[in-house]
Parts: structure tokens; C-alpha cells; sequence
């Protein structure tokens, strides 16, 4: 197995010349320099249409607590829980419930439980990734076809991953994995990876480290989880990013001021645009304790990105305060939306401090049918989805807000407003699809 150590570009030794053009190849966006603050960033610049797309509810398409939505060209495929077990569905484009994708069961074609799961439109075959029994793949009417491997993944020797995630990326498989180490750990520096690259039996092939991770081992081990710690605190950190837009496979790790893409002849990722700002992001352990203080909140940080034709999207924060940066790939300028964010807090039984947390959400103004666009989910690097969940105080949508709203279709926003007012809280959510340009 082949170790790669991403090396992070040195931007806080650049002149202030290369902060507002390109350090030497690698494009420089810059936060810090002539960002022109606005209210909203509308959806149009970024999507070419928007669909509604309420999701049949029939007696074998009841929808419980979603983990994953991902759509393709043909289809949608959404990851839900029942009965504390997961369960794939696959629907339509129009949200027509088409079938169940395995079975439940201890039988050598079924699983118990799912972690994850990928779609591989090319050969017609779903991946379910299951914590016990490896993975098991199907057809997409449901029909199991083999086993891709009988292994554990769900959680490695290293990590307890808080969300692992998979990606099929012209037809190579990688794994990625964040912080907490639960197990001791003899070789941390050829250990503590973040994305690995897989072979045809799902074993590691080569592994990429996230930079920030490099130098810091020894620590990161020593804070590790243990049954036995009790109050004493341990090193986590948010997932990586991953995208796909126009055929490429692009990733930002946590805490770092790089985006990198994966270069397939070379089987590397390398630098594709640099990250330059002023503020100042805290001392390592303030930021990545699990049981932070208050004041590690008020730290600068980017935790995601979202890459379209004409613009990439920063999401970050500050305090209690959610950035949203909008980058333009021609003339290189910066946009920024500030929304009030919020710190939540809640008791933990085993923990004398509070678990403080906040969430940043990218949400846009959709001038295409009314109210605002929270996306949820992206999917194949064509598609935004937002989830609309009925009864749900967080997931759902004022249609008084959609009423008072301008939109550039006004019959698709009146369609909009009929099928939110129809459902109650025992119809399956309402999927609201952007497609990118």
C-alpha cells in the first residue's frame, strides 16, 4: 500500500500580490480583499432549472428518519430508517415508488444493517455497504447479484468515523474517514489517513493524510477515545468535502486552505485552487476538542464547498455567525452572505460541559420558484437536493414566505404552493431538485 502526504500551499507566506491573482499555478480565493457583502445569493446563478418532486406514500413506500438522498439521471434513491434498520428505495424522477433494493435478514443475500451506499449508473448495480458483512451488491430492481466483499468497513483499525463516506469516481472506489481514534495505534504517521484509495477486493491502496494531521500523530493518538477515559476529551473533526461537478473529483479536508482534485493518470490530488484569508482559525486542540468551549466558536473556518460553472461556494462561520462566499471563476471576485447562525447546546450524562455544536447550512435565495433552497444533499455533481420533510420544525418551508416571494417561473411557483399545502404529516417528504448548469 502506497502513502501519499498532501502538502498544504504555504498561503500565509505569499506576497500580497499573489493574494488576489495566483500563487504560482494554483488560483488564489481570496476572502479577506475587496469582499462585497450581500443580502442573498440567488439560485438561478448557479442552477438551469428547479423540480418538485413529491415522493409517493404508498403502504411499502413509508418513509421514516432519511439519511441519504442521491439522484441520478433516471432516478431517485433514498437511505431511511424504520425500526432502527436501514432501507434503500428506489423512486422515479417523478417520485413514482419503484421498489426496495435487498432484504433484511441473515441469509447470505440479505443484510442487517447498512451504513452507506453508492450508485453505479454505468453497469446498473447498487453497492450497499453494510457495518457487518462487507458489501453486497444488487441489480436495481432490488436482485442481489454478489458479494464486492465480505470485509468489515464500516470501521477501521484507526478510526471511528462519525460519517464515513464512499465515492465511485469513473469506476474507482474511495473511502474517506475524520477523526476520533478509538484504538492504540503503533504507526501513526502511516496510520491516520483520511481518504483512501481502494482496489478491486476493497482493500486500501493508497492513502492521502489530511495536511493539518501531519506533525500532530503522537497528539492526535494521545487524545484518543477510550471506554475508560470518561471526562476526559478527545480530538474529532468535521468530514472532508467531496464533489464531482464536471467530471471531477475535487475534496477539501477539514480545517485546510486548499481544494484540491484528483489527477487519475497520476493517481494524486493535487492542488486546484488556494484559500487566502486574515482571519485567525484558533489553536488545533481548541478546535478539534469533541466538548469545545464556547470560545472555540469564535474562530474563523470554511467546513464546506460547492463548485458550479461560474462560481464555487464557501460555507463557513464565526462565532455565531454563518459565512456564505460566493467566488467568481472570471473575474475573481468574492461575494458574502452573513445569516445569523445559532450555538445549540444539550447535557451529556457522562460529561460535566455541555456538547456545543452549529450548524451551517448553504442555503440560497431561489428566485426560481419562491422562498429559500437549503441543499441537503448534491448528487453525481449535477444535482442539488433539498428535503422537505412534513411535520418537521426544521426541514420544511413557509408557504406564506413562497406567497410573498417573486420567482421567475410563476406557474412552477403555484404548483409549488399547491403540493405543499396538500400533504400532511403522513406523506413522504417533497423533494425539491436543482440542476446545476
Amino acid at each position: 500500500m502506497k502513502i501519499f502526504l498532501l502538502l498544504m500551499p504555504l498561503l500565509l507566506g505569499c506576497g500580497s500580490n499573489n493574494r488576489t491573482g495566483e500563487m504560482g499555478r494554483t488560483p488564489v480565493i481570496n476572502l479577506s480583499d475587496k469582499v462585497a457583502e450581500v443580502s442573498s445569493l440567488p439560485l438561478s446563478e448557479a442552477t438551469a432549472k428547479v423540480d418538485v418532486i413529491p415522493l409517493q406514500s404508498t403502504e411499502k413506500s413509508i418513509l421514516g428518519r432519511i439519511l441519504k438522498v442521491q439522484v441520478t439521471n433516471d432516478y431517485i434513491w433514498v437511505n431511511h430508517i424504520i425500526d432502527s434498520h436501514g432501507h434503500l428505495y428506489r423512486f422515479s424522477r417523478s417520485g413514482k415508488y419503484l421498489n426496495k433494493i435487498g432484504k433484511l435478514g441473515q441469509g447470505p443475500e440479505e443484510f442487517t444493517r447498512m451504513s452507506d451506499f453508492i450508485i453505479d449508473e454505468e453497469h446498473q448495480e447498487v453497492y450497499i455497504i453494510t457495518t457487518v458483512s462487507g458489501i453486497k451488491v444488487y441489480d436495481f430492481e432490488g436482485n442481489y447479484k454478489r458479494d464486492a466483499t465480505k470485509q468489515k468497513l464500516f470501521m477501521d483499525e484507526a478510526f471511528s468515523a462519525k460519517s464515513s463516506q464512499f465515492i465511485l469516481y469513473r469506476q474507482s472506489f474511495f473511502l474517506s474517514q475524520n477523526l476520533c481514534v478509538i484504538k492504540p495505534i503503533d504507526n501513526p504517521k502511516d496510520s491516520l489517513w483520511s481518504i483512501a484509495l481502494m482496489n478491486s477486493a476493497f482493500n486500501k491502496d493508497k492513502i492521502f493524510k489530511n495536511p493539518v494531521h501531519i506533525g500532530k500523530e503522537k497528539q492526535i493518538v494521545a487524545h484518543r477515545a477510550t471506554p475508560e477515559s470518561g471526562a476526559v476529551n478527545y480530538l474529532t473533526e468535521n468530514s472532508s468535502s467531496f464533489d464531482l461537478y464536471n467530471d471531477e473529483f475535487t475534496l477539501k479536508y477539514p480545517d485546510t486552505d486548499t481544494i484540491y482534485q484528483y489527477d487519475m493518470e497520476r493517481k494524486d490530488f493535487i492542488p486546484q485552487y488556494a484559500i487566502f484569508t486574515e482571519e485567525k482559525k484558533g489553536d488545533y486542540e481548541l478546535t478539534h476538542w469533541w466538548i469545545k468551549d464556547r470560545k472555540s466558536f469564535d474562530y474563523f473556518t470554511i467546513t464546506g464547498y460547492y463548485p458550479t460553472k461560474d462560481y464555487i461556494y464557501l460555507i463557513g462561520s464565526k462565532g455565531d455567525e454563518i459565512y456564505t462566499f460566493c467566488y467568481n471563476k472570471e473575474d475573481k471576485t468574492v461575494r458574502k452572505q452573513v445569516r445569523e447562525g445559532s450555538i445549540t447546546e444539550r447535557k451529556l450524562p457522562w460529561f460535566s460541559q455541555p456538547f456545543l455544536h452549529i450548524d451551517r447550512p448553504f442555503v440560497l435565495k431561489n428566485d426560481l420558484l419562491g422562498g429559500n433552497f437549503t441543499v441537503d444533499y448534491r448528487s453525481c455533481g449535477r444535482y442539488w437536493v433539498d428535503v422537505l420533510e412534513p411535520g418537521s420544525d426544521d426541514n420544511w418551508i413557509d408557504v406564506e414566505q413562497i406567497k410573498a416571494s417573486t420567482s421567475c417561473d410563476e406557474d412552477k411557483k403555484q404548483y409549488f404552493i399547491r403540493t405543499l399545502e396538500v400533504v400532511d404529516e403522513d406523506s413522504n417528504p417533497i423533494l425539491v431538485i436543482a440542476t446545476l448548469k
